[in-house]
């Protein structure tokens, strides 16, 4: 995956747009299927993910285009008892720390990685609310055009 370095640094932050999606399926997530997906990396152990995890089922019914995905960093037990309390309808997978770094290259929390369905990052920041998130998916999907309802912005056609 091809990673922006943060200035100065060495350390990857977010992955680049064009960059392929980490590979979900080891950490129990499903894979590309066509649909436009919005992919949500949080860890129980970061304030800014704990302070936006109530918001996400707002993200979700805003964002009726994408599929939202959710994976966490913590304990299963704890991101299923999160899941219930919040009574989430999107999918929420618990991902080990560790794995969260190695396996899906994960630098940095909350992570929000838009794509349209075919394996590629299409935009991605580190968010800290739902509006920012609503912010960084404006203009890559619009309602109405093609058969599929879809629309993809010239700029990101392959």
């Amino acid at each position: 995956m091809s990673l922006r370095l943060k200035s100065g640094g060495r350390t990857p932050i977010v992955p680049r747009p064009g960059s392929a999606i980490p590979e979900l399926r080891r950490a129990g997530a499903p894979g590309p299927n066509g649909e436009p997906r919005l992919l949500v990396f949080a860890s129980l152990h970061c304030a800014d993910c704990i302070e936006l995890l109530p918001h996400l089922a707002n993200t979700s019914a805003s964002l009726p285009e994408y599929r939202l995905l959710l994976l966490v960093a913590g304990d299963p037990r704890d991101v299923r008892e999160m899941s219930d309390y919040f009574e989430w309808t999107f999918p929420v997978f618990p991902v080990n720390a560790r794995d969260m770094h190695d396996i899906l290259g994960v630098r940095t929390y909350p992570l929000a990685i838009f794509e349209l369905g075919d394996g590629k990052v299409a935009r991605a920041a580190a968010v800290h609310d739902d509006r920012e998130i609503r912010r960084l998916a404006e203009g890559l999907l619009l309602k109405g055009g093609d058969k599929h309802g879809l629309h993809m912005p010239d700029e990101l056609h392959p």
